[in-house]
């Protein structure tokens, strides 16, 4: 048990800043009505966004009622017992009714976790089909963080102890985002040591980012607006690849460095607007999510130095 501690406390060292504020300040941060107000904001945005993609779905509801034969994944087993005449429409009007039901009420624990299960069931259903498109992944995981809001989160005099529980789940949810950008970055990182030890042109190579953007529009019989121009000029994708690994693989480090929540939010926008203009691939949800939650992250601090900024950065020390 010694050992598991020791590696723990090693583990959360290592994810801290070198240059801590004061744990008074770190408290008065988590009771601030401020940035208590900023989050309550942000998170009644993000059913707002949950609404607008329930309504947006209404455009797929002749499609999707026409299905006949489908491979329903495991959140939707159940579609395998019931006519899928039946069973489809009560899903699409689920999530439609529950995405309405959310904006004004996600102030309730059992509206919110209705909220979780509709969107889970309503992207397995989607998947159903074949292929997954884990682009929608990241908002149905958002879901299930704040579930766990405290009872009174959306009251303006809330307590203390609800104020900073609060901005503790919000906070939880920075961390599943930038937990996920820094998976995707470790695999990348895994597939870069592959590509090294077999010989093969890495990702990191003057060329890398070209020669994939070629396979990517050659696999897909398609085009890009960028893609033809960035394969003949080629050397201009080596920087942009390696700031992509460094900003995806080290994000799980800015959770706790408040000074940089800004900085790669919006870094990470820049590059999902990249792939898009590059290679088609577009992640829309992705981006509402890093705006919300980290661009406009209540922790930011007011008074930001460009030292601090530079101080905080991964593989930095200033």
């Amino acid at each position: 048990m010694k050992r598991s501690g020791s590696r723990l406390e090693r583990l959360a060292r290592f994810f801290q800043p070198r240059r801590q504020d004061p744990a008074e300040v770190r408290a008065r941060r988590l009771l601030d009505p401020r940035r208590f107000a900023a989050a309550q904001a942000l998170v009644s945005a993000y059913y707002g966004v949950q609404l607008f993609f329930a309504v947006g779905s209404l455009y797929s509801w002749s499609e999707y009622l026409a299905v006949s034969t489908l491979a329903p994944r495991w959140p939707v087993f159940w579609l395998r017992f019931v006519d899928l005449q039946v069973g489809v429409p009560l899903l699409l009007a689920f999530y439609l009714l529950v995405g309405l039901a959310a904006v004004p009420f996600c102030g309730y624990r059992w509206v919110r976790i209705l909220a979780f299960v509709s969107a889970l069931e309503l992207h397995a259903f989607k998947f159903s089909f074949g292929s997954i498109n884990h682009g929608d992944h990241l908002g149905v995981l958002l879901a299930f963080v704040l579930i766990f809001l405290p009872r009174g989160w959306r009251r303006l005099d809330a307590p203390k102890a609800v104020r900073a529980a609060t901005l503790t789940v919000f906070a939880g949810c920075q961390g599943m985002i930038l937990l996920i950008y820094s998976m995707s970055g470790m695999w990348k990182a895994g597939g870069l040591i592959e590509q090294l030890l077999k010989g093969e042109t890495s990702y990191l190579a003057p060329s890398g980012l070209a020669r994939q953007v070629a396979a990517k529009l050659l696999g897909a019989e398609g085009t890009s607006l960028l893609g033809p121009w960035l394969i003949e000029h080629a050397w201009i994708g080596w920087p942009l690849m390696i700031a992509t690994l460094y900003v995806e693989f080290f994000s799980l480090w800015v959770v706790s460095r408040p000074s940089l929540h800004f900085a790669w939010g919006f870094g990470l926008i820049l590059f999902h607007v990249s792939t898009y203009l590059t290679m088609g691939i577009g992640f829309v949800q992705n981006s509402l999510w890093l705006c919300l939650f980290l661009v406009f992250s209540p922790f930011r601090l007011p008074d930001l130095e460009w030292r601090r900024v530079l101080r905080d950065l991964p593989l930095f020390r200033w």
